[in-house]
C-alpha cells in the first residue's frame, strides 16, 4: 500500500462521518458508525505498519503524540 493510499483510506471513513453527522442533524448519533470508522482505522493502520515493519509496540507509539516521533514519521511518510 503506497503512503497516500493509506491515507485515503484512512480519512475517508472520517470524511463520511463528518458529511453524515452535518447532513442527518436531527438524528441521533450514529455509535455504529463512529465503531465502524475506528475499527477500519485500525484495519488501516495495522496493514502500513507489517508493510513498514513495525513492530505493534512501535505503532502504539506512532500513534499517541509526542511520545514516537520516529515511529510516527516512518508509519506515516515512509516509502515503503
Amino acid at each position: 500500500m503506497k503512503r497516500y493510499q493509506f491515507w485515503f483510506l484512512f480519512w475517508l471513513p472520517w470524511l463520511a462521518l463528518i458529511v453524515t453527522v452535518i447532513v442527518r442533524k436531527d438524528a441521533p448519533f450514529p455509535w455504529i458508525f463512529v465503531i465502524n470508522t475506528v475499527i477500519l482505522n485500525l484495519i488501516a493502520i495495522n496493514i502500513r505498519r507489517k508493510q513498514v515493519g513495525l513492530n505493534r509496540t512501535s505503532a502504539l507509539k506512532a500513534m499517541v503524540p509526542g511520545v514516537g516521533y520516529h515511529e510516527w514519521k516512518r508509519l506515516y511518510f515512509a516509502k515503503p
